[in-house]
């Protein structure tokens, strides 16, 4: 999702999508030297003091993607993008959405003898398919072709300052998108839905109607979380039924690990005022089918959201890492003007039997 020294090393995918990047920044760089060479004859000081340079430099470009890797850590809720990166999928641009099949039931007969003759049956299993979209996020931002100086000195900050206005409300909406989608995307008959609101999400309600389990993780004690999150409680009954014998993370907002964060003491040597201590995340963990748990502001109160990570599970699709790129200037006094771009979905999946490993924990009724 991001052009960083580590990914495109792990993703031979994503140098395709790097060279994409490079081409539209190559082919604005060759325009831009041929609208001078046309205009330079005819051009006043200071017009051509605004367009001192043929096209941005390598270190004015890799100033703009140093900023994009920075911002990206700084936005809330990002963390579990970046975490999910680990199992990303990395598809041609033209792919609007992954598709996959649903392998369904065939012939229980298996045949038990001495010469492995039939009777047993030669049919074949039925195909159903599900899938996601990749919508493509898109924003803009500018710079006035007089202050930008040839995107020389005070040129070269206004644009990054620019772009990190924008970035941050770019940002925003890969995180908003990553967990509750956007009812407005669909490709065939395929919702935009995010990890929280997927369909194929296991959704265990926290709150007292329909069946809740009937409990408030921000406050509940050490015996309630225990019973909620252990192997013979909702959230353990859950995992069992969907085959997941650990979720890798457990995401919680800031409120319930307030509470798992509370000292949990144990008083040994009664009547010695001897006691063991520790916090109640760190005693109830192992009793648990959970490997980690860590808080993110991304969710808020009662809520949770959980995961294992593989990619057969859940992987963010990505049909473009976030990159920026200038567009055409015709004249000598068109402004700068950058489009920062990228065609993400979030895919989750469920087998034949109905088993996915990804959880949301909420108020649901």
């Amino acid at each position: 999702m991001f052009y960083t020294r580590e990914a495109l090393a792990a993703n031979p995918r994503l140098h395709g999508h790097w060279s994409d990047l490079w081409a539209n920044r190559n082919i604005f760089a060759n325009q831009q030297r041929e609208m001078i060479a046309a205009n330079s004859s005819v051009m006043t000081p200071e017009m051509l003091l605004c367009n001192a340079v043929a096209g941005p430099a390598r270190d004015f470009w890799q100033e703009i993607d140093r900023q994009v890797i920075q911002l990206r850590d700084q936005e809330v809720g990002m963390e579990i993008l970046n975490d999910l990166l680990a199992v990303q999928t990395i598809l041609p641009v033209g792919k609007t959405a992954k598709l996959y099949n649903v392998v369904g039931d065939i012939a229980e007969d298996v045949s038990v003898s001495l010469d492995g003759q039939p009777p047993y049956s030669f049919d074949h299993t039925e195909y159903d398919s599900d899938g996601d979209p990749i919508p493509v996020f898109a924003a803009g931002y500018g710079v006035n072709w007089r202050h930008a100086a040839g995107l020389q000195s005070v040129g070269i900050d206004l644009v990054l300052d620019s772009q990190q206005a924008k970035l941050r409300k770019f940002n925003k909406e890969l995180v908003k998108y990553t967990l509750g989608g956007n009812a407005s995307i669909q490709v065939q008959n395929y919702p935009g839905q995010g990890l929280r609101n997927h369909r194929n999400t296991t959704k265990i309600n926290l709150g007292s109607g329909g069946g809740g389990a009937s409990i408030d993780l921000t406050t509940a004690d050490a015996a309630d979380l225990l019973g909620f999150f252990g192997q013979s409680g909702a959230f353990g009954v859950s995992a069992r039924a969907n085959r997941v014998a650990a979720y890798d993370v457990l995401w919680v907002s800031y409120e319930i690990w307030a509470n798992l964060s509370q000292p949990y003491l144990i008083e040994v040597n009664s009547g010695q005022n001897g006691v063991i201590g520790g916090s109640i995340l760190n005693a109830i963990l192992p009793f648990t089918p959970i490997r980690e748990i860590r808080p993110t502001f991304a969710l808020s109160g009662n809520e949770f959201l959980g995961y294992v990570r593989r990619s057969d599970v859940v992987s963010p699709l990505v049909g473009m890492a976030t990159g920026v790129v200038p567009l055409p200037r015709p004249l000598p006094q068109s402004n700068y003007n950058f489009q920062i771009m990228a065609a993400m979905g979030i895919q989750v999946t469920k087998d034949a039997d109905g088993h996915g490993g990804v959880v949301y924990g909420a108020n649901l009724a």
